[in-house]
């Protein structure tokens, strides 16, 4: 049977490829694309943009490929594109049967599966539902009873079929095909990434980890066996020979026991290579593990060994008040996170931060302290985020209940860049400028003002639809524009130590209806 496989993204490398690095691949569709392919299907994969000609993009591949299924994903800043892309594909064939899955759908089901143009939605995990999805489509059978999926009926009716336990084997997870990416990334050999395993051992109340964990019984913090995982490193370098740097995605690599033996087995593959891979993954800081100063040198010592070359950490706010009481993260005071980014800095492991502004309750003193933070803990690179409430985590119901922000109210075109609350104690203009000025404050004396201009002109053109709609058409019709885009990628590279990587700044964008 053939198969649409659709992904969107808010921004766009190029017009054509929107992905900017193999790093952008995201595992869920990949996944689902993969199983689907090696279950015997015709899959074709399309990647799109708001700038993209999607629309003629997908009446081509209906008109010559006669596709059976389509299938979508969405965090809900994508729903709106996703939903618009439904739409043309039940006008153009309403006998093709559309699902959607991803965060969106599993976190806000019940209005999700409203939408006229969907005909079933996936809730949870559903690597294995999908499959039998597409065999009983292929083969006409009954659409009912699939664990995982809600199905539309003609009369409007929903079933809603209950969930499966988490998988606990990813073992059984294929790696994905990146073959069929490739089309779609500006550079398909940087920065690939491969993943470690699912869930979040914490509860933090910004966070969709929380909320998913809900959504089945059973283990919900997995992680692929140490063989696997270098199995599929193999098979990236066999790819793409010039692969230098790989990023391990996972939530957290906190635990001790599934860390060790894996950053053993990575040190021992890098020992094997002439050349070796540089690696980076997520980390979480806490009073227990920086309080036992011998396992904390030698948890960097055993990263030192096995090349990984930076942490990203999710600091997000300076406040201790504001992570113990609104955000919930794992307790550590600032002064204990500046002891760990001090030992990580002798071994040779580079810090990077996700930083959060405008939360619930902030105030522009609580900022200043994340600032100064940022600024004595001394980062390779900084994310910084203004607060968007997603549906479906603790947080986002705390803001709908105090009236901070309605759900009719929450635009994903100010994701991330713009604020999304008026906060009284921090109003939605104090934030932007606080946004703006975050590189002057953080980094002036630290970085070159050349690095610091860059990422303040970076900051006033992610906040701002229309400028970066303007851009992205310069960027990709103007050879002056593309040349100081590389001058910035060399600013940037420039200023960090030698052998040292980090994961790309990503700023999304959303389309707007």
């Amino acid at each position: 049977m053939r198969i649409g496989c659709v992904y969107t993204v808010e921004r766009g490398a190029t017009t054509d490829k929107p992905l900017p690095y193999a790093m952008d691949i995201p595992f869920g569709m990949a996944i689902i694309a993969t199983i689907l392919q090696q279950a015997g299907h015709d899959v074709d994969l399309m990647v799109f943009s708001p700038r993209s000609r999607w629309a003629d993009s997908i009446e081509a591949f209906i008109a010559t490929r006669r596709p059976r299924l389509f299938c979508l994903t969405a965090v809900s800043t994508q729903f709106a594109f996703q939903r618009e892309i439904a739409k043309l594909v039940k006008r153009i064939d309403p006998s093709i049967f559309v699902i959607l899955g991803g965060h969106h759908a599993s976190l806000d089901p019940e209005e999700t599966i409203r939408t006229p143009a969907l005909d079933a939605i996936c809730v949870g995990e559903g690597d294995h539902s999908v499959i039998e999805l597409a065999r009983r489509l292929a083969d006409q059978e009954p659409l009912t009873g699939i664990p995982h999926l809600w199905f539309k009926g003609a009369d409007s009716e929903v079933e809603r079929n209950p969930p499966l336990e988490f998988d606990t084997d990813l073992d059984t997870l294929p790696y994905i095909d990146r073959r069929m990416w490739e089309p779609w990334i500006a550079e398909p050999d940087r920065y690939p990434s491969v993943l470690l395993g699912r869930g979040c051992p914490f509860r933090c109340t910004y966070c969709s980890a929380h909320a998913m964990a809900r959504l089945s019984e059973g283990r919900f913090v997995r992680f692929r066996s140490p063989e696997n995982i270098i199995g599929e490193i193999s098979a990236i370098c066999e790819r793409y020979p010039s692969v230098d740097n790989i990023y391990l995605e996972v939530e957290t690599i906190a635990h001790q026991k599934e860390a060790t033996p894996l950053f053993a087995k990575l040190a021992e593959f890098n020992a094997a290579r002439e050349k070796k891979l540089n690696f980076g993954v997520n980390f979480t800081v806490t009073s227990t593990f920086i309080r036992n100063s011998e396992q904390c040198k030698k948890f960097l010592l055993m990263l030192s060994r096995a090349n990984v070359v930076y942490l990203n950490i999710g600091l997000e706010s300076g406040s201790e008040r504001l992570r113990r009481e609104v955000l919930r993260r794992p307790r550590y005071t600032n002064a204990e996170f500046l002891e760990f980014c001090r030992i990580a800095r002798e071994h040779d492991v580079a810090v990077d931060l996700y930083v959060l502004i405008g939360i619930p309750g902030e105030t522009p003193e609580d900022f200043k302290e994340t600032v100064q933070l940022v600024r004595n803990s001394r980062p390779k690179m900084v994310q910084l985020s203004i607060f968007y409430p997603y549906l479906g985590t603790d947080l986002a119901n705390l803001a709908l209940e105090r009236g901070l922000v309605t759900k009719d109210g929450l635009n994903p075109a100010l994701e991330r860049a713009r604020p999304a609350l008026d906060l009284p104690t921090f109003s939605r203009r104090r934030v932007r400028l606080e946004y703006i000025l975050f590189w002057f404050k953080a980094f002036r004396g630290v970085w070159p003002a050349r690095r610091i201009f860059a990422e303040t002109v970076q900051g006033i053109i992610a906040g701002s639809p229309a400028l970066w709609s303007r851009y992205t058409r310069l960027r990709d019709e103007s050879k002056v524009v593309r040349y100081l885009r590389g001058r910035y990628r060399m600013i940037r590279h420039h200023d960090e130590d030698p052998g040292t990587i980090h994961r790309p700044t990503k700023i999304e964008f959303t389309y707007s209806d």
